[in-house]
């Protein structure tokens, strides 16, 4: 169980669940076998996402605004 705690409120907010989301996500956006995916602990429930042309983002789960967001890559 992920679970991330929050230091202005002093509570834990479990991210169970929500890396199923993530995944949801990116099922929902992308052809599976045409990309690859990697963990990316840098961010709750990231995951690192690259294409043929070898560009990438991360997907993650946002605890602002528990939402799955995302980051493309700057050229």
């Amino acid at each position: 169980m992920l679970f991330l705690l929050s230091k202005s409120r002093g509570s834990v907010i479990s991210l169970e669940g929500n890396e199923t989301k993530v995944m949801e996500w990116i099922e929902d956006h992308f052809v599976i076998n045409e990309i690859e995916i990697e963990d990316f602990p840098f961010f709750p429930c990231g995951k690192l996402i690259r294409d043929k042309n070898e560009e990438a983002m991360i997907v993650f789960w946002c605890v602002i605004y528990g939402r799955v967001d995302y980051r493309l890559q700057e050229a």
